[in-house]
C-alpha cells in the first residue's frame, strides 16, 4: 500500500532563465511536490519517525533549487525530484510542479513545468 505526502507552494528564490540577463537576479519559484511512500507504519503508530520528515524534505528541495543556477524549469524540476528521492529511501516516487512568472513573456501570468520521477529498483 502506498500513500502520498503533498507539499504545495514551496517558495524558493533562484537564478533561472534562458537569457543571461534573466539569471542575474534571483526569481521567485513556487514548487508543488507529491511524494509517494508507504505510509502504513506512520498511519498506525502516529510516530513521526515512521514517515518522511516534511520539514526536512522542504529544506532539501529548497537547498537544491537555491544552491543552483538553471536555464530551464525542466532542469530545475529534475533537481527537485532528485533531491526528494535522495532525501529518504522510503520515498518511492515524486511528482514536481515548478512555476514562475516569465520575465520574457510579459503577457503570460506563469509558466508551469510538471515532471515525475521514480526510484530505480
Amino acid at each position: 500500500m502506498s500513500g502520498a505526502i503533498q507539499l504545495n507552494g514551496v517558495e524558493c528564490r533562484c537564478k533561472v532563465g534562458v537569457p543571461d540577463w534573466e539569471r542575474r537576479k534571483r526569481q521567485r519559484i513556487l514548487l508543488d511536490l507529491i511524494v509517494t511512500a508507504d505510509l502504513r507504519a506512520a498511519a498506525r503508530s502516529d510516530d513521526p519517525k515512521d514517515s518522511p520528515d516534511y520539514h526536512g524534505l522542504e529544506k532539501a528541495v529548497r537547498a537544491a533549487v537555491e544552491g543552483g543556477e538553471f536555464r530551464l524549469l525542466e532542469r530545475l524540476s529534475e533537481a527537485v525530484a532528485d533531491a526528494a528521492l535522495s532525501f529518504d529511501r522510503r520515498i518511492q516516487a515524486v511528482a514536481v510542479s515548478a512555476r514562475k512568472r516569465p520575465a520574457v513573456m510579459k503577457r503570460t501570468q506563469e509558466v508551469v513545468v510538471r515532471l515525475s520521477k521514480a526510484r530505480r529498483p
